[in-house]
């Protein structure tokens, strides 16, 4: 009854603070990782998640380095989808239950641990409204970081039972949400180490001296948990300057267990009021997320650095200024991120119908990046602007050879077809671009047309 009541109150909280907007965005990598994902969409290419990284789904991805292996992640994500479609709301609804299931887990696993109900409770409900959490909570792909926390504590817990019961057998499910947690996010490697860390605290008169000696040292056992936590962190502390100091922090999520545990301590009166300062923190930052854009122009104001990640989409995405653009470009060492802006040049002249400025940067982003299909079927547009088809079509028929599975060319290609009259051949790359996007409302509409042609 105690445990019921205290998962009550963690829901609660939890659901009080990071209550998802309706109309709640995706942001960042959740472009990639969700909204153009042909992966978690159609059942048939379900088994290509576990044979591919996060990324690779998506063409224009191309530029991100990470091999990130997360088919559990991706797994999860067939499930939104067919729930909620491309809703965020939805997909921000189930990261809320993952995070106050492992609020409840945090519980338990402490409570057994140290004996003390309520010191487990304040540690958990400071874990719940911490608020470097909300980049996991309210941020689709930040799922990565609490799923696998979530198998990660029922490792842990698992390992108690073992220590309890005596039964060999349960190591089974130690490694079994060990791996889960691991084919989630790749952080879980280090996890392995938090089992040393409970086994430690066993001594040789068996679990129960555990919670007695432990209290005694539970600094110390809060200090190894941080410790232990921060070493993906620490790792990470390289790109930091250009991921940003914000989008960082959601490494430290499992870490964040122990620091709340010692925070937890304090006298009732203080941790309340820490308790209502970090709610009230983590609940105002929720009204950045109504449109990507808010969001990436406050997160940009807290950052520390000036080409951050976040600087970098705001540009990219929102802005048109040219002469930065310019200069991202031409600092730019990488020839994939070269590309790229000098890809947006050409874009924002086309949106000012400009066709020989973009023309000039998409020719130059394309020497650069030869392989890169959107750049490819940029051209093909550009030269349909200029009345000039056969050139048009050589430069789609290019990036259907590179990518022959790219939903962007096939939709293109059908848009190409539909226009010269050719309505078989719209028919079958409209359909085959649906086939690996759903939600593809253009190809939609136009497939709909070129059905009722002859």
């Amino acid at each position: 009854m105690k445990s019921l009541i205290a998962a009550g109150i963690i829901a609660i909280i939890c659901l009080g603070v990071y209550h998802p907007h309706q109309h709640a965005p995706f942001v960042l990598d959740d472009y990639y990782s969700v909204v153009r994902n042909p992966l978690i969409k159609n059942l048939s290419l379900y088994p290509q998640i576990w044979t591919s990284h996060l990324f690779d789904a998506h063409q224009t991805s191309g530029y991100i380095k990470y091999g990130y292996y997360r088919p559990i992640l991706q797994s999860s994500w067939v499930l939104d989808y067919r729930l909620f479609g491309l809703n965020a709301s939805g997909y921000q609804w189930l990261n809320l239950l993952v995070h106050a299931l492992n609020g409840f887990l945090i519980y338990i696993l402490f409570g057994r641990l140290f004996a003390s109900r309520a010191l487990a409770l304040k540690a958990s409900l400071l874990f719940c409204v911490l608020p470097t959490q909300e980049w996991v909570v309210r941020y689709v792909t930040g799922r990565g970081d609490e799923l696998s926390a979530f198998f990660a504590l029922l490792s842990l817990i698992s390992l108690l039972w073992v220590f309890k019961s005596g039964l060999k057998s349960g190591y089974i499910f130690v490694f079994v949400f060990w791996l889960l947690s691991a084919l989630t996010r790749e952080v879980a490697i280090s996890y392995i180490l938090y089992a040393f860390l409970l086994t430690s605290l066993r001594g040789a008169e068996g679990d129960e001296a555990i919670s007695e000696r432990t209290a005694i040292n539970i600094n110390r056992f809060c200090l190894y948990w941080v410790l232990i936590g921060l070493l993906p962190f620490l790792l990470l502390w390289s790109i930091v300057p250009k991921q940003g100091n914000v989008l960082v922090w959601h490494t430290f999520y499992f870490a964040s267990a122990g620091l709340c545990l010692w925070l937890a301590q304090v006298r009732l009166r203080w941790f309340v009021v820490l308790f209502i300062l970090c709610a009230s923190v983590s609940a105002t930052q929720g009204r950045f997320w109504t449109t990507e854009e808010a969001l990436l122009r406050h997160t940009r104001s807290l950052e520390c650095w000036p080409r951050t990640v976040v600087a970098q989409q705001l540009l990219i995405k929102y802005d048109d200024d040219i002469p930065a653009i310019k200069d991202m470009a031409d600092h730019s060492r990488d020839p994939h991120i070269k590309a790229m802006w000098l890809r947006r040049l050409g874009i924002i002249y086309l949106e000012h119908r400009d066709l020989d400025n973009t023309l000039n940067y998409m020719t130059q982003a394309l020497t650069i990046y030869p392989t890169d299909v959107d750049t490819l079927n940029a051209l093909a547009v550009i030269f349909h602007y200029r009345g000039q088809e056969p050139q048009s079509l050589l430069f789609l028929e290019r990036a259907y050879e590179i990518n022959p599975n790219y939903p962007d060319t096939l939709r293109t290609l059908g848009i190409y077809y539909f226009i010269h009259k050719d309505f078989p051949q719209a028919r079958d790359y409209l359909n085959r671009c649906l086939y690996f996007e759903p939600n593809n409302a253009q190809a939609s509409q136009l497939l709909g047309l070129a059905n009722k042609m002859n």
